[in-house]
C-alpha cells in the first residue's frame, strides 16, 4: 500500500501502521460478511447461521488515558479532554481532504464531511472553530462529571453544570450515502430498492466519552447497521447474485475502515498514548436467526415507521416544500441551544391548548440542529432529542450514546405526488441496540418507546397541520417488508 505519509516522522509512521491495520481489518470483515450473508441467504435447507459470526452494533476503536494529578483522576480535566478529543476528530473531518492526507489507496470514496456544517464549510473546508464545536452533539446522561462536586456530595443531585454528556460526531460521505439510499449503483448500474426508506439509519456516528478508567472512542459498526437496518436488502433477491452480494457486503467494512483511519489520524497528534482497538461492544448477534427475531419482535416488524402525505388540492410537492416541511418540524419542536428550547407554544385546537399539553410530561423535546441534514436522494434528516429520555437511555451505559438522537426524515416520492416522513421506531431501537441492558432496565423502559413514538408524531402533526401552511390529507402508513 502506498500512502502519502512521511514515514520519517515517528507520529506519522504510527498513523500509517494504524491505517493499514484499519484497512486490513476491514477487508477481513468484508470477506466474513460476504461468506456469511450470501451462504445464509442462498441456502434453502440446513444450518442458516453457518458462517455468520459474532456481530455487535457498536465497536470500540480507541481509548485514551484519563487525566491524573498525583495519581488521582482529575474528573473535570478528563471530561474536558474527552470533549477536546471529539472536537479534534470533528476538526479533521471538517477541514481535511482524507485522500490528500492519507493517500488514495486508503480512502476509496468521496471525502468525508462533518454532519451539520454549512455549505461553505462542506465545499471549501474553510470551517470556523465555532461551527465545528457546535456540530459535535452532546447527549446528556444522569451521571455527574465530578462525583466529588460539593453540591452532588451534599444533595445527590446532578446539576446542569455537573451533567456528564457523551460527544457524538456524525460522518457523512456522498458516495456511500448515495449507495445506501439507492441513488448510486452498488455495481454495474444496479441500486438497492427503496433506498430512501433507510434514511433514518444515517449518518455514520462516532462518540467520545469517559468514565473514571478511560476515555473511549466508539462507533456504530457499519456491518451491523447494514444487517439490522437494511434487512430487506440482506434478504432480497439481489443478494442471491454472488456478484451483487459481494459488492454490497464490501461497502460496510470499507466504510468502517475509512472512518477508523480518520480517527487514528486525527488523534495521533492529540494523544500519543492513544490505544488502538477493535472491540465489539453492546448486544451480541450470533446468527441470522437473531437478526430475524429482533426485527420480527418489534411492533412494526421494522426499524422504521413510514407515513405518506398527499396534498388536498392534488398537487405535487416541490423540493422547496420538502425542505420547508423538515424545517417546520424543527421549528415546531424547538431548537437546542435557544432560550426556549423544549417549549412548544403551538396552539393545536380551538380551545387554545398548546402542543406541550399533549406531549409526555417533562419530555422537553428539541432538535439537536438548527436545520436538517440533507443526504443524497434529497432526504432531509431531523434529529430529535428529549433530555429526559436521553438521560434514561444513557443511564444504561454511555456506550449506547451512538444510538441517539431520535431520527425523522422527510422526502418526496412517487414523482412528487407523495411526501414520506419516516421515523426510527423507538421500540425497535430498544430491542436491537439496547438488548444488552438489564432485565430491570427493560421492565423500567416498557412504556417509554410508545411515549417517544407518540410524542414525535404529535410534534410532526402539529407542524404540518398548524405551522406549515400547506393543506394535507390524513397520512397513510407505507409498509416496506423487512423480512424474508
Amino acid at each position: 500500500m502506498k500512502n502519502k505519509i512521511d514515514t520519517n516522522n515517528k507520529s506519522n509512521f504510527c498513523v500509517e501502521r494504524w491505517v493499514k491495520k484499519a484497512l486490513c481489518g476491514g477487508v477481513a470483515l468484508g470477506l466474513a460478511m460476504t461468506m456469511g450473508a450470501t451462504s445464509v441467504i442462498a441456502e434453502v435447507g440446513g444450518e442458516r447461521s453457518q458462517g455468520f459470526g459474532h456481530m455487535t452494533p457498536f465497536s470500540r476503536v480507541a481509548k485514551l488515558p484519563v487525566v491524573k494529578v498525583r495519581g488521582q483522576i482529575d474528573y473535570k480535566a478528563t471530561y474536558n479532554k474527552a470533549r477536546a478529543a471529539s472536537v479534534a476528530i470533528a476538526t479533521y473531518v471538517a477541514r481535511m481532504k482524507e485522500a490528500d492526507m492519507l493517500g488514495v489507496d486508503v480512502i476509496k470514496g468521496i471525502d468525508w464531511k462533518l454532519g451539520g456544517t454549512s455549505k461553505e464549510c462542506l465545499d471549501t473546508r474553510v470551517c470556523t472553530d465555532d461551527e465545528i464545536v457546535h456540530n459535535v452533539m452532546q447527549i446528556p446522561s444522569p451521571d455527574p462529571i465530578d462525583p466529588n462536586d460539593a453540591t452532588y456530595v451534599a444533595t445527590g443531585v446532578v446539576t446542569p453544570a455537573n451533567t456528564k454528556k457523551g460527544n457524538v460526531i456524525e460522518f457523512c460521505n456522498g458516495k456511500y450515502a448515495g449507495m445506501a439510499m439507492g441513488v448510486e449503483p452498488i455495481i454495474d448500474g444496479r441500486t438497492i430498492a427503496n433506498g430512501y426508506a433507510h434514511a433514518p439509519a444515517l449518518p455514520c456516528e462516532v462518540s467520545v466519552w469517559n468514565d473514571d478508567q478511560h476515555i473511549y472512542v466508539d462507533m456504530l459498526d457499519p456491518s451491523a447497521i447494514f444487517t439490522l437496518f437494511f434487512s430487506d436488502v440482506l434478504f432480497s433477491a439481489d443478494m442471491q447474485d454472488p456478484v451483487f452480494a459481494e459488492a454490497m457486503n464490501a461497502m460496510p467494512p470499507q466504510v468502517k475502515a475509512e472512518i477508523v483511519a480518520i480517527i487514528y489520524a486525527a488523534l495521533s497528534e492529540f494523544d500519543s498514548d492513544m490505544k488502538v482497538m477493535d472491540q465489539k461492544i453492546g448486544p451480541a448477534y450470533q446468527s441470522i436467526e437473531d437478526i430475524i427475531k429482533v426485527v420480527d419482535d418489534s411492533p412494526l416488524d421494522s426499524p422504521y415507521l413510514h407515513m405518506t402525505y398527499t396534498k388536498q388540492d392534488g398537487g405535487v410537492f416541490t423540493e422547496t416544500e420538502s425542505k420547508k416541511v423538515a424545517q417546520t418540524i424543527i421549528d415546531t419542536m424547538s431548537i437546542h441551544g435557544n432560550a426556549d428550547a423544549g417549549t412548544h407554544p403551538t396552539v393545536i385546537n380551538a380551545d387554545g391548548d398548546t402542543l406541550d399539553s399533549i406531549l409526555s410530561p417533562k419530555s422537553s423535546w428539541r432538535s439537536a440542529r438548527t436545520a436538517p441534514i440533507t443526504i443524497p436522494g434529497k432526504n432531509h434528516i431531523i434529529e430529535a432529542c428529549s433530555p429526559k429520555y436521553a438521560k434514561m437511555a444513557m443511564g444504561t451505559g454511555l456506550h449506547h450514546v451512538n444510538a441517539l438522537p431520535c431520527e425523522i426524515t422527510v422526502k418526496i416520492i412517487d414523482g412528487g405526488n407523495k411526501l414520506i416522513i419516516s421515523y426510527l421506531d423507538p421500540a425497535f431501537m430498544l430491542g436491537a441496540m439496547f438488548a444488552d441492558i438489564s432485565e430491570e432496565d427493560k421492565a423500567r423502559f416498557g412504556a417509554i418507546p410508545g411515549l417517544i413514538n407518540a410524542d414525535l408524531q404529535k410534534i410532526v402533526t402539529a407542524a404540518l397541520d398548524v405551522n406549515l401552511g400547506i393543506t394535507l390529507n390524513a397520512p397513510e402508513r407505507k409498509v416496506i417488508n423487512m423480512l424474508p
